[in-house]
């Protein structure tokens, strides 16, 4: 399929920010049906200079396959609010992004993910028959911008898909547009876990697979030995005892391991695991003809 490109413009005379200081601005471009979109490059341009007239104003774009929801996280804490901002970067439902200051008769200052590095060969793939430019403006409540012209160019390559993959990708694009309105993802940690986590090894916890367990009792359940030669054989409830420890981690502070292996929790029958296990059936004679007598 050829490479095309797409050429897009939002421009106004005015921009007026409501009274929480925010501005939503958006543009859907539809897109072939039925199709695998590849966005293979992104850009924007500012074509006119902002007036804030020395106001303090942001800016944020956002390309993606179905329209921004706006989080109830801020931009910056600062008295002026920049509240509701876009979904980060690194979030499914947001192909492209860039952020910035705008400036007062000056370009405005962007910074934009994935790098402009990148985004000269980003191939991104999405299903939805759609693409939409988003724009966020901040600034003080009831604020006027005006002189409000930028362009985009996405570079799109489309291919042929069945019906099924693309129901199923379109779906799924539709599932991550809808984005948490809080995002909470990190994990708090301190000095000393990180040095207990990463050395000394013994004081972190786990399993040693080197400690075996006694060969005459759960070991005869795996092996094939002559079923003529006696032997000590495990019982049931000592069988799933030996699988439910293997299973079981020490603590950090703890004796490092258990006495059963990572491997006795492979290759188990099912109703060993999680149900009745069958009786063996009785032990068939032969015949010297060797035909199986009849008990």
């Amino acid at each position: 399929m050829p490479v095309r490109i797409i050429k897009e413009t939002i421009e106004l005379d005015s921009v007026t920010l409501d009274a929480d200081g925010s501005a939503f601005l958006q543009k859907r471009i539809n897109l072939q049906q039925v199709k695998q979109h590849n966005l293979l490059q992104t850009d924007l341009f500012e074509d006119a200079y902002f007036a804030p007239d020395g106001q303090d104003v942001r800016i944020e774009f956002a390309v993606s396959a179905y329209p921004v929801i706006p989080t109830n996280m801020p931009f910056a804490q600062t008295a002026l609010g920049f509240r509701n901002r876009y979904p980060s970067a690194g979030d499914d439902s947001i192909m492209f992004k860039a952020n910035g200051t705008v400036g007062d008769l000056t370009p405005s200052s962007i910074q934009q993910f994935p790098s402009e590095q990148i985004a000269a060969d980003q191939y991104q793939a999405f299903y939805t028959d759609h693409i939409y430019i988003n724009v966020h403006l901040m600034g003080q409540p009831n604020f006027t911008l005006t002189n409000f012209a930028w362009s985009f160019m996405f570079t799109m390559l489309d291919t042929n898909v069945s019906q099924l993959t693309h129901t199923m990708g379109v779906l799924a694009e539709s599932h991550n547009a809808m984005c948490a309105l809080v995002m909470s993802n990190g994990h708090m940690t301190s000095l000393q876990t990180l040095r207990g986590n990463t050395f000394p090894m013994w004081r972190y916890g786990g399993i040693r697979p080197e400690h075996m367990i006694t060969p005459d009792a759960t070991n005869a359940y795996f092996l094939p030995i002559n079923t003529r030669d006696a032997e000590a054989m495990s019982s049931t409830p000592q069988i799933r005892q030996a699988v439910a420890d293997s299973r079981q981690m020490s603590a950090f502070n703890e004796a490092y391991g258990d006495r059963r292996p990572d491997w006795l929790r492979m290759h188990l029958n099912a109703g060993v695991v999680a149900g009745a296990v069958r009786d063996q059936w009785p032990p068939i004679k032969h015949a010297d003809n060797g035909n199986v007598r009849m008990l």
